[in-house]
């Protein structure tokens, strides 16, 4: 017998701490019951993973986030109803109004356990090309700023997420074909970029990635950080970089049955690195990609 929507819930939430025990962050239920009862049917009816980082513990947080293939999905306005995501008047608000009014989009939400409604995704089931993207007065000039590197790393543009906490926004590059961004590549754009460089084992690693992601701040001129993902079971993850992610690759709670997929990321920027780790609590058969292409896992 399948499970009731309040089931599901009530485990989500069980599940939850467990993965902020394994992250070894806080998990404050006033700060995640509101997130879950306002989109409960988004959470109950769409693909879900649950993402760490491996900063230091006092910078480190659980987020868990939705991803809803439904055209008539509105997070951003019952969110907003329940009185949870607030506008202030900042760029990044507008570009929620607009590009919707504009493209078709799917939706997302992060919620970090800690502290809520972290990021709002904007997922494009037909690509849009950097001119395009860049042809909406509120991206950040930072963005503009480096047309040609994401025009040249990436092309098209498959998500966008706006960061609520941060005030920044992430811009996915659709997504990549096994070795189109090779390992040569990534060297080159650090470089270029003036960031922190790869190990070999990094670029070893992301001969696979599957995409590029970057952040752009609208408080500052260059790039905040790049960003290089790669799927994986969990035979194949790198868990020997860090204990974390050996804890958390390890004992992260699944909530679905058949085969269950990790992502393992590293973020680069002017001062240094660090990795993510993103494991799905749902199947990723249920998930929406952009442009409809899936990366695929090893």
């Amino acid at each position: 017998m399948s499970m009731s929507a309040d089931s599901r819930l009530d485990r989500l939430r069980q599940d939850l701490r467990e993965y902020a025990r394994l992250s070894e962050v806080r998990y404050v239920p006033a700060a995640v019951d509101p997130v879950l009862d306002a989109l409960a049917e988004l959470w109950t009816s769409s693909w879900i993973g649950v993402r760490t980082t491996t900063h230091p513990v006092r910078q480190r947080e659980v987020s868990v986030r939705l991803m809803n293939s439904s055209p008539s999905a509105d997070p951003v306005g019952a969110l907003r109803d329940a009185g949870l995501l607030t506008f202030t008047g900042h760029p990044m608000e507008r570009l929620l109004t607009q590009i919707p009014a504009a493209v078709p989009v799917r939706w997302g939400v992060d919620l970090a356990v800690a502290t809520g409604v972290q990021k709002i995704w904007l997922v494009f089931p037909e690509l849009l090309t950097v001119q395009r993207m860049l042809e909406f007065p509120d991206v950040p000039a930072a963005a503009r700023a480096h047309a040609g590197h994401l025009s040249r790393y990436g092309g098209d543009i498959g998500m966008l997420a706006m960061d609520f906490v941060s005030h920044t926004m992430n811009w996915y590059s659709r997504v990549l074909a096994p070795g189109e961004l090779t390992p040569a590549d990534i060297a080159t754009i650090l470089r270029e970029l003036d960031f922190a460089p790869a190990s070999d084992e990094e670029l070893t690693l992301f001969a696979r990635t599957f995409n590029a992601y970057r952040t752009f701040s609208w408080d500052a001129p260059d790039m905040q950080r790049i960003c290089f993902p790669v799927r994986s079971d969990a035979a194949g993850f790198p868990t020997h970089l860090d204990p974390l992610l050996e804890r958390f690759v390890t004992g992260a709670p699944y909530a679905d049955t058949g085969p269950r997929g990790f992502v393992f990321y590293a973020a680069y920027g002017p001062t240094g690195r660090y990795y993510k780790v993103q494991a799905d609590y749902t199947s990723a058969l249920n998930a929406t990609f952009p442009g409809g292409t899936r990366p695929q896992m090893r």
